[in-house]
């Protein structure tokens, strides 16, 4: 029997999808992608740059560039560190490349933002052309967790709908009575600084320490009808007081406020890589500042329905009681409460601490200053009769040129960044002498050097980087001087903090005849966290006045 043996029968492979010769053409197509979008971006920012009528702007080098610009963060973050920051890194800069220049990517040559320090486009960024820019996201992101989103860090219905709730509040009637409930806490903070020897003067202090305090207490008093009363809280710890007052959930506040400031400080200054600097220290400060506010909000919202007899808001008299109106939670409460906090303590701190370091500095500036607060308002001992208001600290002329003065030389915000939301015009900057229009492509960042832009000798003079009260004599605000920001953004508590910082400098003035800065001190050391901050504090000697 015959047996055939079958081959089996072989079939081909079944054919692959993808083979290294497939893949060459879609790495080329990714590789070229962006390279197309970008060159078709640059074609189309040619097209509105001349439509528009713009000039090229002078362009700052990047000769060793590194991905995501980690170069010129890190410059940053080192001239902060030393404290060269906008005398070496940023005055060098515009020093070299103009008053207005541009920044671009080394490898699409795209424009990524254009720095100024020119007042016109300051105006036009702020005021004219407001609705083409807006806050730019990493700076929300950078204030995270510390401040969430809210009256400061966000832009359109959100920055509107907590801004007229704010808003309200500062008036001229509430700026006169908070100047008066404010006598209390400047006899506290005189018990604070220490009596005087019997030579008359005080035992060196670091001025900034209880100002801090000071403006906590005056604007916790002024937004919510009650103060945190953390001047209180130091005596009593101190033993300068026998019980502790009122409300202290904020005891510690400032502390914690500076330790957490200065992560966000640098987190800002990183950009988009803000995410970099982080740390367990930095989540327990902000939740160590959470729990304080929170029980702080509670505190005083108990109070008030205490004080209403258990019935609803129906005139609201304070920030607390204007959001319980509208319907807000405990949580937004909280969160826009650190918002006002910061700037309620922070900038007038900030202010206050600057103002008596030239004054410290300038011993004829302080006699003189002193000379017109007597005139007006009397001494310690011997009051004139005439009440602190709005009106009388404004009639205080050399006063008023000294806040100004300061707030010139060290504005809260020295630098001020938005970014474009479409094309759009910067008025000046472009061209050979720097006269002609600046295109901006969406998307870039302008930033805004005011600390420059106050310290120009070609705007302010040649004594420009001096304390000279002098020189405000006849001169008008303008758009060289933006402490406050300006345009739909100004600053809404800008009345409040100079009726109150005004109030602080003459109520010292009428105590204190000499003020001088303690030995080894440095007191104008500048620290960029939040805002510009004497860095090293503000230690001082005070002469209190004979009262014969």
């Amino acid at each position: 029997m015959n047996h055939t043996i079958h081959q089996p029968v072989s079939h081909p492979p079944p054919p692959t999808l993808f083979t290294p010769s497939h893949l060459i053409p879609i790495v080329l197509l990714l590789l070229t992608l962006p390279i197309a979008s970008s060159l078709l971006e640059k074609h189309r920012f040619s097209h509105f740059t001349s439509i528009s009528k713009c000039s090229p702007v002078p362009q700052a080098s990047n000769p060793f560039p590194l991905p995501w610009s980690l170069n010129r963060k890190y410059e940053v973050y080192r001239a902060s560190v030393r404290g060269s920051l906008f005398e070496g890194h940023f005055l060098s800069k515009y020093t070299r490349y103009g008053k207005t220049h541009a920044i671009v990517s080394p490898l699409t040559g795209l424009q990524k933002g254009i720095n100024t320090i020119e007042p016109e486009n300051i105006r036009a960024v702020l005021a004219t052309h407001f609705n083409d820019y807006k806050r730019p996201e990493f700076r929300s992101l950078a204030a995270q967790p510390m401040l969430l989103p809210g009256l400061f860090t966000t832009d359109g219905a959100i920055w509107a709908h907590w801004r007229g709730m704010v808003r309200p509040q500062f008036t001229r009637k509430r700026f006169d009575q908070n100047v008066r409930d404010s006598e209390r806490h400047m006899l506290l903070l005189f018990k604070a600084l220490g009596e005087s020897g019997t030579d008359g003067w005080v035992a060196s202090v670091d001025l900034l320490e209880h100002m801090y305090r000071l403006t906590m207490d005056t604007a916790t008093q002024f937004l919510f009808g009650v103060s945190a009363e953390t001047q209180s809280a130091a005596l009593f710890r101190r033993g300068l007081a026998e019980t502790k007052v009122g409300a202290v959930h904020l005891d510690g506040f400032d502390e914690t406020f500076i330790k957490a400031g200065g992560y966000v400080g640098h987190r800002i200054k990183l950009s988009n890589m803000y995410w970099v600097y982080d740390g367990l220290d930095f989540r327990r400060a902000c939740r160590d500042l959470y729990r304080m506010v929170d029980g702080y909000v509670t505190f005083v919202r108990a109070k008030g329905r205490e004080e209403r007899g258990g019935r609803e808001v129906e005139k609201p008299e304070t920030v607390i009681e204007e959001m319980e109106k509208q319907g807000a939670s405990q949580r937004d409460m909280v969160e826009q409460t650190m918002h006002l906090l910061v700037a309620g303590m922070d900038t007038s701190a900030a202010a206050l601490g600057w103002v008596f370091a030239m004054l410290g500095a300038n011993p004829d500036k302080y006699a003189k200053l002193r000379e017109e607060v007597i005139k007006v308002f009397g001494t310690e001992e011997r009051r004139s009769g005439i009440e602190f208001s709005l009106e009388s600290v404004k009639s205080c002329e050399y006063l008023q040129w000294c806040l100004r003065e300061t707030l010139r030389l060290f504005p809260a915000g020295p630098i001020n960044v938005r970014e474009a939301v479409r094309d759009t015009v910067l008025p000046v900057g472009g061209g050979p002498n720097g006269k002609n229009p600046v295109a901006v492509r969406k998307g870039a960042r302008v930033q805004l050097g005011t600390y420059l832009t106050h310290r120009s000798k070609e705007l302010w003079g040649e004594d420009a980087n001096d304390f000279r009260p002098e020189r405000w004599q006849g001169r008008r605000i303008g758009w060289d001087w933006t402490p406050f920001s300006g345009g739909p953004q100004i600053c809404v508590g800008q009345g409040y903090t100079m009726t109150q910082v005004s109030f602080v400098i003459a109520r010292i003035a009428m105590r204190y005849d000499k003020i001088e800065p303690a030995e080894g001190s440095n007191n104008e050391k500048r620290s960029w966290m939040t805002v510009l901050t004497p860095g090293d504090g503000v230690k001082v000697r005070l002469h209190v006045a004979s009262q014969t």
